[in-house]
């Protein structure tokens, strides 16, 4: 078998038959052995073919219970997912003509922008609501109301494949149009964007490509005149490597000299803005488009060692923030006292600022009461803050303290925020540099709005998430994305080629060209019949051949598609990075964007300008403005009281704050009563003297008898305060 594979080897025994039957005989035994083993290979992946569906249908089986929970679970809860909301609305329209009759007639003239980003199921309901009445036997041959459906689209930028979206219904549409209006398919082709140097570089190296997919490559024309940096439009920035670099290798070197061209440029050359202003570049100017996210904080540190401000909406890099690491430590150490690194992290990080001399000093300084017989000194949130000598180091272990005390009685959210305004992170986040403060604000509060999901005593749960998070996750590593910030033209953005849609910059450079293409996905839909199949390590079954053939070819296209997009990005100036010696299968080597006809970009005449750092506004907001707005906004807000009956029942009531911290040291996390056990038994019990007619349907009746139900139950007397290591539930009357 072929190495890393189930597929079988190429028979290759010539030799050896010839040895075994003679020079006559050997290649015609060779050739009739090698067409038995072609037989034998046929049938062997025709049977890994059938396993592989075997294991798709029983593992499709075990999901049904599954699937068939979840949907129950939607049910009780009232709610309805995306995909639930869009096979609703075409079930309805579908089988309720009345409906499909209003909805027409409501909205009688319907405008759908980027139509090549729409599924099968919102192109059929577009089409349920902008036809006449009738039946058809698909959506496609539906009849269009005149003027009900206004599309517009760019099958050249369908590129959202992985969220369902499919060029094949754009194509549905145009022809089902085009059969009932001939005349109403418009080409577009003029271009408010680019520089007409930059399009016609594009229409040279993806004509031919592109021009394969339906509905075949239309060239764009360029409405604007020359560009005014007076550079070439479209240049190569060559990244010296040998065929023998590793691929980290490959992406550091590629940051490090695109850093460096953009370092090179900012204020020497003129660009037009996207809103048609000329001026001198600056950071915002710049985009470095990524057709994988992977590893693009290396991106992030070139610039950053280049002293250039950079906001990141690509990389999946957020717990490799100095504020994620912060904000982690934090949580670990209040959910956890015995945690003695989380707390060293703590103060050691920049939240703090401790050294690690000043950290020993204040271990050693502990009382010898506060360690175990022999074992050297530990600082952790049970040491007394009395013990501390160090004044910055005994203020935080106070406010950790108090806070970890509260952990039964408050929501993780809730601590956190009164951690970070009590620990001033607001303003030592602000205070590590004016150009990234927005983006460490704005993850510090990505972070926070996470934990609103954790309840009561949930926050222990939320360190096991975090920490699992921090360290790579269910999901393989760095995998979140970290806040959107709005730069206002202050910060280099590096946007992954799939955020840029819609988007333009005067400068743009596509980035991570180095990285390998992904493996064919194991899972292949077959559509003339709609079924799923598995596709075992790189064997080809011969029953599902075609089926991969087009999915192979499907995606091929789509990366040159998206490929297209990225360099119709940019209005002045577009850098195309060039390696010395690319990689196989590797973006670089998918489609040839002719760099080697391109000049190489010459910085070396521009004297670095120095970085204009956006100037800190003044905080001109007194008290009594604070005030004023204040009271705008809650006379614009309707109050919300949420109701929990539940948590007023003497079995749900939490402890007294004086057995919190008589608990707050144990070892074992203290009970979870769940949804009040004394209640649900006395509405069960209520609703069956209901229904048999033992009580009276009225208020005070079923007040009297839940109380008297109560009394019977249990004791309300609840927990004593003396109570030390377990919790027991009240004794039972009976």
């Amino acid at each position: 078998m072929l190495w890393r594979s189930f597929d079988l080897r190429p028979y290759q025994r010539l030799g050896a038959w010839k040895s075994a039957a003679g020079k006559n005989d050997g290649p015609r035994l060779a050739q009739e052995a090698a067409a038995h083993y072609e037989r034998c290979g046929t049938a062997f992946r025709a049977l890994l073919g059938r396993v592989a569906t075997t294991l798709v249908a029983s593992f499709s089986s075990e999901l049904d219970e599954l699937l068939s929970d979840f949907d129950t679970f939607k049910r009780n809860a009232a709610v309805l997912d995306f995909d639930d909301l869009l096979l609703g609305a075409r079930r309805l329209l579908r089988t309720h003509e009345k409906v499909r009759q209003a909805a027409s007639e409501r909205y009688s003239r319907i405008l759908v922008d980027e139509f090549q980003d729409t599924d099968p199921i919102q192109a059929e309901i577009l089409f349920l609501i902008a036809s006449a009445a009738g039946a058809a036997p698909t959506w496609q041959k539906r009849k269009l109301l005149p003027g009900g459906l206004f599309m517009v689209g760019d099958p050249k930028q369908a590129i959202y494949s992985f969220r369902g979206a499919d060029v094949a219904s754009y194509m549905d549409a145009r022809e089902a149009i085009e059969r009932q209006y001939p005349g109403n398919i418009v080409r577009i082709t003029a271009s408010f964007r680019s520089r007409e140097d930059i399009l016609a570089h594009v229409n040279l190296c993806f004509r031919e490509r592109l021009g394969r997919q339906a509905p075949g490559y239309v060239a764009l024309e360029s409405t604007l005149g020359k560009a005014e940096h007076g550079l070439p439009c479209v240049v190569k920035a060559t990244v010296q490597i040998s065929e023998r670099s590793k691929i980290d290798f490959i992406r550091n070197e590629e940051a490090r000299t695109v850093a460096a061209v953009c370092a090179q440029l900012i204020g020497n050359i003129r660009v037009r803005g996207s809103g048609g202003q000329v001026g001198l570049l600056v950071p915002g100017d710049i985009a470095l488009l990524a057709p994988v996210g992977t590893d693009l904080w290396r991106y992030e540190r070139a610039l950053e060692d280049n002293g250039l401000p950079l906001v990141s909406q690509a990389g999946r890099s957020l717990f490799r923030r100095q504020e994620a690491q912060d904000i982690v430590a934090l949580v670990r150490a209040l959910a956890d006292t015995r945690d003695t690194l989380a707390v060293g992290a703590l103060l050691r990080g920049p939240l703090v600022g401790l050294t690690e001399q000043e950290l020993l000093d204040v271990a050693d300084g502990l009382a010898p009461e506060e360690t175990a017989s022999g074992a050297p000194p530990q600082l952790t949130l049970r040491t007394p803050p009395a013990h501390v000598h160090h004044a910055m180091a005994r203020d935080v272990l106070t406010v950790l303290r108090d806070l970890q005390r509260r952990a039964r009685t408050t929501t993780p959210f809730l601590l956190l925020a009164e951690a970070t305004e009590r620990l001033r992170v607001r303003a030592s986040l602000a205070a590590r540099g004016t150009d990234q403060a927005a983006r460490a604000l704005a993850n510090l509060d990505l972070l926070m709005e996470r934990a609103r999901g954790y309840g009561v005593r949930g926050l222990r749960q939320l360190a096991r998430d975090m920490g699992a998070d921090w360290e790579g996750g269910p999901l393989g590593p760095e995998p979140y994305e970290e806040a959107r910030v709005d730069t206002s033209g202050e910060a280099i953005e590096i946007v992954t080629v799939h955020s840029s849609k819609g988007l333009e910059w005067p400068v743009v450079i596509p980035i991570n060209m180095g990285s390998e293409l992904r493996r064919r996905n194991p899972f292949i839909h077959r559509r003339h019949d709609d079924t799923l199949h598995w596709v075992l390590g790189d064997v080809v079954p011969p029953a599902i051949a075609d089926a991969i053939g087009r999915d192979d070819n499907e995606r091929a296209e789509e990366r040159e598609r998206l490929l297209y997009v990225a360099c119709t990005r940019a209005i002045d100036l577009l850098i195309l990075p060039q390696f010395s010696a690319p990689r196989q299968n590797s973006w670089a080597q998918l489609l040839d964007l002719k760099q080697g006809d391109l000049p190489e970009l010459n910085v070396a005449g521009f004297a670095r300008q120095p970085v204009a750092r956006p100037e800190a506004l003044p905080n001109v907001q007194t008290a009594a403005i604070f005030a004023t707005e204040q009271s705008i906004a809650d006379n614009a807000s309707k109050p919300i009281q949420w109701v929990k009956p539940s948590d007023a029942d003497p079995d749900r009531q939490l402890l007294e704050a004086a057995v919190l911290e008589e608990i707050a040291d144990m070892d074992v996390e203290s009970p979870t009563m769940g949804g009040s056990r004394a209640r649900g038994i006395i509405l069960h019990k209520l609703m069956e003297e209901l229904l048999t007619g033992e009580v009276a349907d009225d208020a005070p009746a079923l007040e009297f008898r839940a109380a008297l139900l109560l009394g019977q139950l249990c004791s309300l007397d609840g927990p004593g305060p003396r109570m030390r290591r377990r919790w027991r539930p009240p004794p039972c009357a009976f």
